[in-house]
C-alpha cells in the first residue's frame, strides 16, 4: 500500500518523508503536536485540536499557521491514505535556530502523518487499564510545557517505561507537591458516590481535549463534576476510576499499583463511555 505523509505544503509518500537535521523538534524538543482520530473518515474535535496548537504557537511565540492551512493539510492526508479509521498526528516545529533560540519568524516544519486501525484494542475497553504511580519522575506543575502538548517528552517516557517494566498499561504522574496530575498520555478521573473529580490544570493537568468532553458532559447529564487537588489516598477511597485522551475516549480502570477497583462499580464510567466512546 502507498502511504503518504504532508510536509511543507507538499503530500510525499510516507518513506521518502523526512525532516531536515536542523529541525528544533530534533534538535532541542523545541516543538508542538496534536493527535486526532479519524472515525469513519471523520475528524473527531479537528476545531479544538487546532485552536489548542495554535494557542500553544502563540505561547511560544512561534509563527502561527492559519486554520485552513492546517485543515487542508489535514485533510489532504486523510483523503490521500482512504483513511478511514485511525488517528493523524500534526508536529509543528521551528526550522531555524539562532543558539540555543529559534530565528525570530523562523518558518515551522508542519507536518502531518497517520496511522491506520483502531488506536487501542476493543479487549481493553473490557478489561480496564492497568497503572502504576511513577516513582522516576514527577510532573513540574509550575512549567508552562505542563498545560502545553510539546515534542520535549522524555519525563513521560521515563514514567512509560517504569510502567510498562512492570507490567502497567499507563503510569499516573505526581506533581512536586504530591498531587496526581496525569498519566503519561492521559488524564485521569476519579468518582466518588457519583461525583467525577479530576486534578486542576494547576497541579500540572494537560487541558486535554477529551478532559474538557467529559467535564461538559458530566454538565448535560448533572452528573457533578469538580477539577480539585487529588492524591493518591483519593484512589483508595474512589469508587471508579477512568481515563481519557483524543484517542481512546473513556478507558476504564481496574487498578493502580495494589489497589483495585470494583468492575461492578463503574456505572458512571459506562454511562460517559456510551456516549463519548
Amino acid at each position: 500500500m502507498t502511504d503518504y505523509f504532508h510536509l511543507n505544503g507538499t503530500l510525499i509518500l510516507s518513506r521518502h518523508c523526512h525532516i531536515p537535521a536542523t529541525d528544533r523538534s530534533y534538535l532541542l524538543g523545541d516543538g508542538l503536536f496534536e493527535t486526532i482520530l479519524v472515525k469513519n473518515g471523520q475528524l473527531v474535535y479537528l476545531q479544538e485540536h487546532l485552536e489548542r496548537i495554535q494557542a500553544s504557537c502563540m505561547a511560544f511565540a512561534y509563527k502561527t499557521p492559519t486554520t485552513e492551512e492546517l485543515s487542508t493539510a489535514i485533510r489532504s492526508v486523510v483523503d490521500a491514505n482512504s483513511l478511514e479509521i485511525g488517528s493523524i498526528r500534526l508536529t509543528l516545529s521551528p526550522r531555524e535556530s539562532n543558539g540555543i533560540l529559534a530565528k525570530p519568524d523562523s518558518p515551522l516544519n508542519i507536518l502531518v502523518s497517520f496511522r491506520y486501525g483502531e488506536p487501542y484494542a476493543a479487549a481493553f475497553y473490557g478489561r480496564g487499564f492497568t497503572a502504576t504511580i511513577a516513582k522516576s519522575t514527577r510532573r513540574n506543575e509550575y512549567s508552562p510545557l505542563s498545560r502545553h502538548k510539546t515534542t520535549n517528552f522524555l519525563d513521560n517516557i521515563l514514567a512509560k517505561n517504569e510502567a510498562q517494566n512492570l507490567n502497567a498499561d499507563e503510569a499516573i504522574l505526581l506533581n512536586t507537591a504530591g498531587n496526581i496530575a496525569e498519566g503519561t498520555v492521559t488524564n485521569i478521573f476519579l468518582v466518588k458516590n457519583r461525583q467525577v473529580l479530576t486534578p486542576c490544570i494547576e497541579d500540572g493537568a494537560l487541558p486535554g481535549i477529551m478532559r474538557q468532553k467529559v467535564l461538559e458532559l458530566c454538565h448535560t447529564q448533572n452528573i457533578p463534576a469538580q477539577e480539585t487537588s487529588l492524591t493518591s489516598k483519593d484512589l483508595e477511597h474512589a469508587d471508579e476510576a477512568f481515563l481519557t485522551n483524543s484517542l481512546m475516549g473513556v478507558m476504564p480502570l481496574a487498578k493502580v499499583d495494589d489497589y483495585f477497583f470494583d468492575s461492578t462499580k463503574t456505572s458512571v464510567t459506562k454511562e460517559l463511555a456510551k456516549v463519548i466512546n
